[in-house]
């Protein structure tokens, strides 16, 4: 791993229920990323295809879902390959937030694409929040899972949105000794006095739940969100939602494993990548101090219990048969499944 790790975090609109062109935004800013010089680029929370901000104004909206169902990415498509691609073609990790569709049942997922085009990391959201209930489903063990070791970068871990505010999740992904982390989001708005939101959801709210989670970890934090102009507000008929009817949302940045901003903000509605040095020495130093799963903790007195296993749906137990999907098999003790996330 280099002294100095560069990185790259988007803050950009997808085109909104088109898949096809979302994956070509991406790969042109996966090239727009290294040919500035950077190892990694980080996209945001489901940024393809783009947030499903309905949901927050209506819940059910059956035309709706059924075009985001059918925009949302699949592992095994030759969009996915497409992307994979760029990565190998532009020599650079790419951290990519997206709806998975998996046989048309949605999940709210991240992987991470190494520099040579191949899929090292997949996960999903740990739990959807609130409205994301009504399309995304929940993650399973291997989700947990969560960080990969990067060449040339480090070990890179990944989580979505309000995931930073899951104690016991937060500390399984220090555990795995992480030293960038990517923090997925929607696009986020600046917190109004008197709104029936939530500060925690708001632009203000999230920084400081990123600025936490950095400090925590000791970890550089790449705070991805993404932007929703009025092109977006239209697809979804959010206009007046005090959480999806303004224009704007952006909010990325970078912090240091001290919580500190090292990059200076964007307008909220303007696209852009965000550029930053990474000192990676700074988090020798930090953890020097306090290492939260290290000599600054006490494990004989707390400790996390973890189950990383992937419990299917349909299980033979017993039996010689083997189950595959998508190629892959296994049989475990008797027991026939097939784990999420192995290629």
């Amino acid at each position: 791993m280099a002294n100095i790790v560069k990185v790259a975090v988007t803050q950009h609109e997808p085109v909104w229920f088109d898949l096809e062109a979302t994956v070509d935004k991406t790969c042109r800013l996966i090239e727009e990323a290294a040919s500035g010089g950077a190892q990694l680029i980080a996209f945001p929370e489901v940024w393809i295809t783009g947030y499903p901000a309905w949901i927050w104004a209506r819940p059910v909206d059956p035309p709706l879902a059924l075009k985001y169902i059918k925009s949302s990415l699949s592992y095994d498509s030759p969009l996915m390959s497409k992307i994979c691609a760029a990565a190998r073609s532009s020599k650079i990790a790419v951290v990519l937030g997206f709806s998975e569709n998996s046989h048309n049942s949605l999940y709210i997922s991240q992987c991470t694409i190494s520099a040579s085009g191949e899929i090292i990391m997949k996960r999903r959201k740990f739990k959807p929040t609130h409205m994301e209930r009504t399309v995304f489903g929940d993650a399973g063990g291997s989700s947990l899972n969560n960080v990969a070791d990067v060449e040339g970068v480090g070990k890179v871990g990944a989580l979505a949105c309000w995931e930073h505010m899951q104690p016991l999740l937060k500390y399984h992904t220090m555990s795995l000794r992480e030293q960038i982390h990517v923090a997925a989001w929607p696009p986020i708005h600046p917190f109004e006095e008197g709104s029936p939101g939530l500060y925690s959801m708001t632009a203000e709210g999230c920084a400081v739940l990123a600025q936490t989670y950095a400090i925590e970890s000791a970890t550089f934090v790449l705070h991805c969100t993404s932007v929703m102009t009025t092109t977006g507000v239209e697809a979804h008929s959010t206009q007046g939602n005090p959480m999806f009817g303004p224009s704007g949302g952006g909010h990325s940045a970078v912090y240091g494993p001290d919580g500190r901003r090292l990059t200076k903000p964007l307008p909220a509605d303007q696209e852009g990548l965000i550029f930053a040095d990474l000192p990676m020495d700074m988090l020798i130093s930090l953890r020097h101090f306090a290492d939260a799963v290290g000599h600054y903790s006490r494990p004989e007195l707390l400790w996390l219990g973890v189950d990383t296993r992937e419990k299917k749906h349909v299980r033979s137990e017993g039996g010689d048969e083997i189950a595959k999907e998508n190629g892959t098999e296994k049989k475990v003790n008797g027991v026939v499944g097939v784990e999420y996330g192995k290629t």
